[in-house]
């Protein structure tokens, strides 16, 4: 659909779990106006991803991958955890969780945007430009849709020309590859992304 670190203890960092719950978890893409490079130098990358850290903690959100590219970022996240206890509790439960994420996640992109566009804005003096142009968002259908999009987003900064080598990308400093490196290596990295089970991003790791 387009549109105009939470920390864990230890025994949760430690417990892998499934990745994929239906309706839970999203890819979302934000564009800048024009393909315009905003985040092309240091500092602006470095605002976005103070933002993204402020909003994950604020919101409750559980990001599993995200790379900020020159004009354009992807992140993979969860928005809660979807539980039933009876057969007859799922469909409500179900149908209000979906509802509430989608708040949230509307919330989210809202603010991602408005604040990282009100500290360029600050920083450039140029009250009012805008920065975004829209977003899309796509909920995840299975646990191969689910590392489809994972792995895309560990090659981006390649892809986008960032980086010389698909190896290099696994160290593109703005994007949490860096933490799946540290938890897999390059030979893991390398030879298969879906044999391992992994748990969120966390912005400290």
């Amino acid at each position: 659909m387009y549109h105009d670190s939470v920390l864990h203890s230890d025994e949760h960092i430690n417990r892998p779990h499934h990745m994929y719950i239906e309706g839970a978890y999203y890819f979302i893409t934000g564009r800048c106006l024009e393909g315009i490079k905003y985040f092309n130098k240091k500092d602006n990358k470095i605002i976005f991803v103070s933002v993204l850290k402020n909003l994950q903690r604020e919101l409750d959100i559980k990001i599993y991958s995200w790379v900020l590219l020159d004009n354009h970022y992807h992140i993979l996240c969860t928005l809660g955890e979807l539980t039933f206890s009876t057969p007859s509790d799922k469909f409500y439960a179900y149908k209000n969780n979906v509802n509430s994420q989608q708040k949230t996640l509307v919330k989210f992109i809202k603010r991602l945007h408005s604040v990282t566009s009100l500290l360029l804005n600050k920083q450039k003096k140029t009250p009012g430009r805008k920065i975004w142009y829209q977003y899309f968002d796509y909920c995840l259908r299975n646990e191969k849709d689910f590392w489809k999009h994972f792995n895309y987003i560990i090659k981006n900064p390649f892809k986008h020309g960032l980086v010389v080598s698909l190896q290099d990308a696994y160290f593109y400093k703005y994007s949490s590859n860096p933490i799946w490196l540290k938890r897999f290596g390059i030979d893991g990295l390398s030879e298969s992304f879906i044999k391992y089970l992994v748990e969120e991003v966390f912005f400290d790791d």
